[in-house]
């Protein structure tokens, strides 16, 4: 079970993102074997307004939301009092931004592993969630086909 930041989501999108092959090749091993993705809701509108910013096209930014929302196995998370309680909780202890709170803490809450492609939120969140990067995530689930580019 997995939830991934909008960092790998946005890395896959944009054509000239340097961490572009390996966010699709976890994408695809995480969607081809069928693990469960635990998403806070708040995935939609980070990945749709980071994609159209960074690339200034409006289709391809609707169409990354709309890709997120077909992924197989795909479970949306709301924000609601409770959960926004435990991302408050988990900000403050981790020193975290307010979205990242969001992602840490829906992985904290659904015994999922928090993939990032953020240095900060894998350091920060080591204690209260399992955190890695794809191609880590990749490496543990998946070593014949692993993507050998980055570390942890």
């Amino acid at each position: 079970m997995v939830t991934i930041d909008a960092s790998v989501l946005v890395a896959a999108a944009a054509p000239d993102d340097p961490a572009r092959a390996e966010s699709m090749a976890f994408l695809a091993a995480v969607l081809g074997g069928g693990h469960p993705i635990h998403q806070p809701t708040l995935t939609l509108v980070e990945v749709a307004a980071a994609v159209g910013r960074r690339t200034q096209d409006v289709d391809l930014a609707r169409e990354a939301g709309l890709r997120l929302l077909e992924m197989p196995g795909l479970v949306l998370d709301a924000l609601d009092l409770d959960a926004a309680a435990d991302a408050a909780l988990l900000a403050s202890a981790a020193r975290l931004r307010g979205a990242d709170a969001i992602y840490a803490a829906t992985a904290r809450r659904q015994g999922s592993t928090l993939v990032t492609l953020d240095a900060e939120l894998l350091d920060r969140t080591q204690e209260f969630v399992s955190t890695m990067t794809p191609s880590a995530w990749l490496r543990r689930h998946d070593p014949q086909g692993a993507f050998p580019n980055r570390d942890s």
